[in-house]
């Protein structure tokens, strides 16, 4: 059995890439900030071939203890955020440079492989984003500079985008300086799914799962379709872990994207699944507000066709993302 270091293992994503990997039979070691987010996590995940390490901070922490005996790393751990105080401070440099400083202690501890996630965003390269007549490939991407995000100028969202297509190209462009290194990047969409990580109340739930607690949290507003693509986290997860013992996949990016899903479409199936929310959910529009508008399409066919990830349909995916944040609310209460 190997063991691989698995980065940000107590975040959405994370979590489900460390149950993956261990029921994929690897020895997992995931970073967490600190003692107490170690102990949190190994609630989660009590089994004797899950280790944690302690990374307190992306960009300054020595990962030499982190690495001892690592065969293998995912790189997953990167800000989602899109409210932010200092757009250089919060997204660019812990995106960038804490993705270099993974790469560079994996290149002095002769690791070779490893996988990195990236973002539908470091793909958009039309100025309609995601609402453009066209298949986005590996081959596109954000045309966004640094000077430019780093401006002050733009919303948290926009510089998102770029933090995560600036993180990808400076992994490339150090792959490239050390080709002894077997890189792939994963590319999803808006990630939807159940929350197996540890979070205290659900003001901490991720980034994406909040748009569709949202729906049924009783506020009855229905949010803007920003995204209106998807993916399921289990299946994200699954294909970060298969990229790790696949040769396709070396030196590719792989984006993945299940296919479209308007907030539109999501509120139809909890309203129609879960009639028991009628009341917390809002009105039902008479029509898709984004009806008419073309939704880009995604190339997935490395994920789908090599790597055997079909992903979830929107509606399994949206009422296990349902029920967890349900389940949730009785356990942490609403406040």
């Amino acid at each position: 059995m190997s063991r691989i270091l698995v980065t940000g293992a107590n975040g959405f994503l994370g979590a489900h890439i460390v149950k993956e990997a261990l029921d994929s039979g690897y020895i997992v070691r995931g970073t967490v900030r600190s003692s107490e987010k170690a102990e949190e996590l190994k609630k989660i995940f009590p089994s004797a071939k899950f280790e944690t390490a302690i990374v307190p901070d992306l960009i300054q922490s020595n990962y030499t203890e982190a690495l001892k005996g690592v065969t293998a790393i995912i790189h997953s751990a990167s800000p989602f955020v899109f409210e932010v105080n200092d757009h250089k401070k919060d997204l660019l440099d812990p995106a960038i440079e804490g993705t270099l400083s993974v790469l560079r202690a994996a290149q002095t501890a002769g690791i070779r492989r490893i996988v990195l996630t990236s973002s539908i965003g470091a793909l958009l390269n039309k100025p309609e984003l995601l609402f453009a007549d066209v298949t986005y490939g590996p081959d596109d991407w954000f045309s966004m500079t640094y000077e430019q995000a780093a401006s002050g100028q733009l919303p948290g969202v926009v510089v998102y985008l770029a933090s995560k297509k600036l993180a990808e190209a400076a992994a490339w462009d150090f792959a490239k300086e050390h080709p002894e290194l077997k890189l792939t990047t994963i590319i999803p969409t808006i990630i939807y799914g159940p929350v197996i990580h540890p979070i205290s109340s659900l003001q901490s739930i991720n980034t994406s799962n909040s748009v569709i607690y949202s729906l049924i949290n009783g506020a009855k507003i229905l949010p803007p379709d920003s995204v209106p693509t998807f993916c399921d986290v289990v299946s994200i997860a699954r294909i970060h872990v298969k990229a790790l013992h696949s040769d396709a996949a070396v030196g590719k990016r792989v984006p993945f994207s299940k296919g479209p899903a308007t907030m539109y479409q999501i509120l139809q199936i909890i309203m129609k699944a879960r009639p028991e929310l009628a009341n917390r959910l809002p009105p039902v529009p008479e029509v898709d507000p984004i009806a008419g508008k073309t939704i880009s399409r995604v190339n997935s066919m490395l994920a789908m066709d090599t790597l055997g990830v079909e992903g979830l349909e929107l509606e399994e995916t949206v009422l296990q993302t349902v029920d967890s944040l349900l389940e949730l609310e009785k356990k942490l209460g609403t406040n």
